[in-house]
Order: structure tokens, then C-alpha cells, then sequence
């Protein structure tokens, strides 16, 4: 029972993002680097994106002291595997924060059936595949996608190193980065909200996120 109070805890603390990330009164208080990798078949049709997202050093610090303290050594690891699952349960319900297009139209998801919590060092990093519902034939158009928290309470960027991962892609597919530029007027904005005001715009998160267009050559 404590390490299930324990876990509820953690995973409270996860999906709310009510720890205070710095001290300065202004959006975002919690980073994420992804590295994102497309999963595609031999007729260069997209099954889907696995994904790694590392959690910045302090945030990580607050979850791996809890994970530590949640109960003995011997069963760690147990409960990163379920704090996984709990994460991926819930981010679930928001599509797990990527949106993806393709001839105009939505990407609807399958669901997440691999998922791990991982220590990198002083970082932690949570690994899953997402797929699609139905496999996405390139050749008639590109896959575009951008990964972000809508309230930008969290930063969620490619990481610099590695962050797009081409080993997946078939012949004469490539990835394209753009990133994003955001107004000075939408900066100020962020700047501005402290770690407990959302802002009025329900999509403050989409003006700061990367977009990435994947597409094939015929």
C-alpha cells in the first residue's frame, strides 16, 4: 500500500507539472529532449514514431529520489515499470502530445503496447512506441508532426544530438526540422505566466513547437 501511494504520488507529480523547475515566474517550467524515430515498412508506407523523451536534470531529480524512497532496492526497477505504464495510461488522453497530419487530415493513433522508464546518468527517460491506426503510404503525400504541451508548461524539443532518427526510413524518404517562431508579442506572453496561470490561448504550446515533414521520393 505505501508503494502505491508513493507511486500515485510520483505519477501526480508527472501529469500535474506542479513542481517548481525554476525560479523564475515565467513558461516553461519543465524540458523534454526527444529523439524521435519513424518506423516504416518496405513500401515506405509510416507504422509509426518511437520515441524517447528525456526529462531535464531537476525534474528527474525529484522523480528518481521518490522512485528510491518508494520501497527496497531489489524492487526498483518494478516500479519504474509501473510508473511507465501509469505515465503512458494517462498520456494517452491527450494523444501523447504529438500531432500528426497527413493530406490535411488528422493522424489517429493506435495503442501504446511498449513502453519503459529508464536512468541515463542523473536524466531520466521515458521510451515508447506510437503507432498509427492504419499505415500511411508516403507516396502520395508527406507526414508532418509537432510534439508539444499545449499549455507550454513544458518545453518538448528534438534534441540537438541525434534528436531525429533516420535509421528507420526507406530509400528516398527524408526528415525536415523547422523550427519554431514564435512572435515577440507570444514570447512576452509565456514569459509572463507564473507556474500556476494557463494562458488564454488553448494552443500557447503549438506557436513554440518544432515541425518535422517526413516525406518520399517516387
Amino acid at each position: 500500500m505505501r508503494r502505491y501511494r508513493m507511486l500515485k504520488g510520483v505519477l501526480l507529480i508527472l501529469l500535474l507539472l506542479l513542481i517548481t523547475a525554476t525560479k523564475v515566474n515565467a513558461h516553461p517550467h519543465v524540458w523534454i529532449d526527444l529523439r524521435i524515430k519513424p518506423v516504416m515498412n518496405e513500401q515506405s508506407a509510416l507504422l509509426g514514431l518511437e520515441q524517447a523523451w528525456r526529462f531535464d536534470p531537476f525534474y528527474s531529480l525529484v522523480l528518481i529520489e521518490e522512485l528510491e524512497k518508494g520501497g527496497i532496492a531489489a524492487e526498483l526497477e518494478e516500479r519504474y515499470d509501473q510508473l511507465a505504464w501509469e505515465i503512458v495510461k494517462n498520456l494517452n488522453s491527450v494523444n501523447f502530445f504529438t500531432q500528426g497530419y497527413f493530406l490535411q487530415a488528422a493522424s489517429q493513433w493506435g495503442q501504446v503496447t511498449e513502453a519503459t522508464l529508464l536512468r541515463r546518468g542523473q536524466r531520466l527517460e521515458l521510451r515508447f512506441y506510437l503507432p498509427l491506426a492504419q499505415p500511411l503510404l508516403l507516396k502520395d503525400s508527406s507526414f508532418n508532426y509537432q510534439i508539444y504541451d499545449p499549455t507550454y508548461y513544458i518545453e518538448m524539443l528534438h534534441a540537438t544530438e541525434a534528436g531525429l532518427d533516420k535509421t528507420g526510413l526507406t530509400a528516398g524518404c527524408q526528415l525536415e526540422l523547422k523550427a519554431p517562431t514564435p512572435s515577440s508579442n507570444l514570447i512576452e506572453q509565456a514569459l509572463a505566466l507564473d507556474k500556476t496561470e494557463t494562458s488564454e490561448d488553448p494552443e500557447l504550446g503549438k506557436h513554440f513547437a518544432e515541425q518535422v515533414t517526413l516525406g518520399c521520393l517516387e
